[in-house]
């Protein structure tokens, strides 16, 4: 089944001729490089146009100065000059309007170019859908991905900026952020860490790694659930929490037993009858905070692009904090690279997919993550960043990296140790530091102790 197309796609041949003939003319100069470097070749419609723009292209990046005779000869040396009707086709091409602003028929070309690739993608996804070749989930999810990469399009060919334009722009931040219209980064609720990080900063990828059993998954939620909170006026930060080990249900039972300070065994077995009134009073105040939560057990990171995606059009809060429980068990993509090598150059594909969407949704990435075995064998126990599991990818791409450290557990017969440290081990924008914390099991909370040593 062919892909259903209209008569007559988005186009427009006049403006592409006119772009072609002022970028071309003599004394074009800056303004027309920039332009073209503002386009690529798939952009034009017409196949003369895209060869002399591939050539012009050509004759730009090799600074040789453009005219109907260099043109002519990198058509020549590309095959392409009887693509425009020999020489008097070219001439008769370069003959035509000269506009004074290339810049704008270069925006009229690629809006064209991109309704272009809108239509095409439709007639795909009719024809996919049509051959009931794939569930309707994947197609889902491909064609969410596929619209993320074009949205996503303009601001990726953003090129070099003047030194001027970086300045403008990082001091009205830096002027919104002191005087309080703007949030320096992600705040979690425990002061000396806010004090250290200055919040998770937009772009970065954070990893929580720690050996099973430890609390990694508590401490995760209580940073999510500080930041959701109101705080000195502002509203809490908008957060996902993907689970892939537990079910929504477990989660929401941790965020209400740390936010009402009640057992969490007596919560799960029923058994906090004279709580109930505290219980009720934290669920109201969590179900009035911006937290969403996802428990598929299976879930790769373009899915999860797609559920952030989805739910900034459909709400008017856009996600602004990730965190995933935890990296080892996310999936790969049906025919990724990642899915058929081994693990650790399978966890290396998801790390660097996890970065890359930390950096183009503009918001902090936490990962949690397992250790290897070997930290256990280590006088002391203590982590450090060669534990990572799988893959050293996962220390490279990451801009922060914390462990938590607690004694090794006890018998049966001894109580547990409450005292447990968070090693900061890798702060790509910071110090590092080691921050003294104390475990309350029964609330799946952490707290910070007064004690902190460097």
């Amino acid at each position: 089944m062919a892909d259903w197309l209209p008569e007559r796609l988005p186009e427009d041949i006049d403006a592409e001729r006119s772009f072609l003939a002022t970028c071309c003319a003599p004394g074009a100069g800056f303004a027309a490089s920039e332009a073209v470097f503002a386009l690529v070749e798939e952009d034009f419609v017409h196949p003369a146009h895209r060869a002399v723009f591939r050539a012009l292209k050509t004759l730009i990046e090799a600074q040789v100065e453009v005219n109907s005779l260099t043109l002519k000869d990198a058509l020549d040396q590309d095959d392409s000059l009887n693509k425009v009707g020999g020489y008097p086709g070219l001439v008769e091409l370069l003959a035509g309007e000269d506009v004074e602003r290339p810049q704008v028929l270069a925006d009229v070309i690629r809006r064209k170019a991109k309704l272009r690739r809108l239509v095409h993608l439709g007639a795909q996804l009719v024809r996919q859908a049509a051959e009931e070749d794939e569930a309707p989930e994947v197609l889902v999810d491909q064609t969410a991905q596929s619209l993320f990469h074009l949205a996503q399009g303009d601001a990726q060919a953003k090129g070099l900026l003047s030194i001027q334009a970086v300045a403008d722009d990082t001091m009205e931040r830096l002027s919104d952020r002191l005087e309080g219209r703007l949030s320096p980064g992600v705040r979690v609720g425990f002061s000396r860490f806010d004090e250290l990080t200055q919040g998770f900063q937009p772009g970065n990828l954070i990893v929580l790694a720690a050996r099973p059993g430890i609390g990694k998954t508590a401490l995760a939620l209580n940073w999510i659930l500080r930041a959701a909170q109101e705080r000195d006026g502002r509203s809490g930060h908008c957060g996902a929490f993907f689970s892939l080990e537990m079910s929504h249900e477990e989660v929401f039972m941790r965020l209400l037993a740390a936010k009402s300070q009640t057992n969490m065994k007596d919560l799960q077995s029923g058994r906090a009858t004279g709580r109930m009134d505290d219980v009720m009073k934290a669920r109201d105040e969590l179900i009035q905070m911006p937290l969403f939560i996802c428990d598929r057990a299976s879930i790769t990171v373009p899915q999860i692009q797609n559920m952030i995606v989805k739910q900034g059009s459909q709400s008017n809060r856009r996600v602004e904090f990730v965190i995933i429980d935890y990296l080892q068990l996310l999936s790969s993509p049906e025919g990724s690279r990642g899915a058929k090598q081994n693990e650790a150059v399978r966890i290396g594909e998801i790390s660097r997919g996890l970065k890359l969407m930390a950096k183009d949704f503009g918001i902090p990435v936490v990962v949690l993550s397992q250790l290897n075995r070997e930290v256990e064998h280590r006088t002391g126990g203590r982590p450090q960043l060669s534990d990572l599991r799988d893959s050293g990818a996962i220390e490279q791409d990451a801009d922060m990296v914390a462990f938590i450290h607690r004694k090794m557990m006890p018998s049966a017969t001894e109580e547990p140790d409450p005292s447990a440290e968070l090693i900061v081990a890798k702060h790509r924008n910071g110090p590092t530091a080691i921050i003294q914390l104390h475990f309350q099991g029964e609330y799946a909370m952490y707290r910070e102790m007064v004690r902190e040593t460097y």
